[in-house]
């Protein structure tokens, strides 16, 4: 969830021509030029953002959790980096795919002339981020369930 809000809100510096456009405030020229202004001027003003917003979302994600002090955080310190590993790697994914693919191809149907730019790269790559962000979910943070049987409940095996 955390990751999704954040690619929303990083790739907001393309989305928003889009919406004006489809919404009919803006023709598909004056839509163009301000997605060549926010993207060129401002993508990292969006990131940036992105990164904050994931930032504060961590911070009561942890909260929620008990993890409130600086004590508990050092003993939480394992838990607490490998969240944020996956969380980053997983946004950084999530930015990208919805970025240069969903939002990119979205603006072509739109009448942006974004089939300009050539983004075939990005869907192998956001695919390939995505995939680490579930690997690194599942090696760092899933938990091992344990297992039960008749010898751990203090009965014989033939209990």
């Amino acid at each position: 969830m955390i990751s999704g809000l954040a690619a929303l809100i990083g790739g907001l510096c393309c989305l928003t021509p889009i919406v004006l456009v489809l919404l009919g405030l803006a023709s598909v020229a004056a839509a163009a030029d301000l997605g060549n202004i926010l993207y060129g001027n401002y993508r990292w003003a969006f990131r940036i953002v992105a990164l904050a917003f994931v930032a504060a979302a961590l911070v009561v994600y942890f909260r929620k959790r008990g993890i409130c002090t600086l004590d508990q955080a050092r003993r939480e310190r394992n838990r607490i980096l490998n969240t944020l590993l996956v969380v980053l790697v997983a946004s950084v994914g999530a930015y990208i795919f919805w970025t240069y693919v969903a939002v990119h191809y979205w603006g072509i149907a739109a009448g942006l002339p974004w089939a300009q730019y050539d983004e075939s790269w990005a869907l192998p790559v956001a695919a390939a981020v995505l995939t680490a962000a579930v690997v690194l979910y599942r090696v760092l943070l899933r938990r091992p369930r344990k297992r039960t049987s008749s010898l751990d409940a203090g009965r014989g095996p033939l209990a």
